[in-house]
């Protein structure tokens, strides 16, 4: 039977929790979300979501993990524009140590980095965008 794209999302989820993205002492100073983060937050959040899941019998999709980091403030605190580009680095290699190849135990999924890049957000914050390719086998059983 083929994963829903809320199953996918639910695996990669609960393997970002015990990895080291969430276990090193460099870890996000925010939370780890589902589909989104609350407004307003200023935090260093991870957000997962999900773009898109085939039903094939080889199944493929695509998801993302975003990781926010808040931009430095300068000038005495009157220019908050500048990324805080050390922070998303130390995170960025957190993260695609967590995100490597990843396989079940019992091979019925994969899923690994397919490529990452740095956004502008609206909330005076840079995130680092990590889109993830997601591969599941549904074997018919008959």
């Amino acid at each position: 039977m083929s994963k829903t794209s809320a199953e996918a999302l639910e695996i990669v989820y609960q393997h970002l929790l015990k990895s080291v993205l969430f276990t090193d002492p460099k870890r996000p100073k925010g939370l780890l979300y589902k589909r989104q983060r609350p407004i307003g937050s200023k935090a260093e959040d991870v957000v997962i979501n999900t773009l898109t899941l085939n039903r094939a019998v080889i199944q493929e999709g695509v998801l993302n993990v975003n990781l926010y980091v808040p931009n430095l403030s300068l000038n005495n605190n009157t220019d908050n524009t500048q990324p805080n580009n050390s922070r998303l680095l130390e995170l960025s290699i957190l993260a695609n140590t967590a995100l490597e190849e990843i396989w079940a135990t019992d091979g019925s999924y994969t899923f690994q980095v397919q490529q990452d890049h740095t956004f502008e957000d609206t909330n005076n914050q840079h995130y680092q965008n990590f889109r993830i390719e997601f591969t599941a086998v549904n074997m018919p059983t008959h």
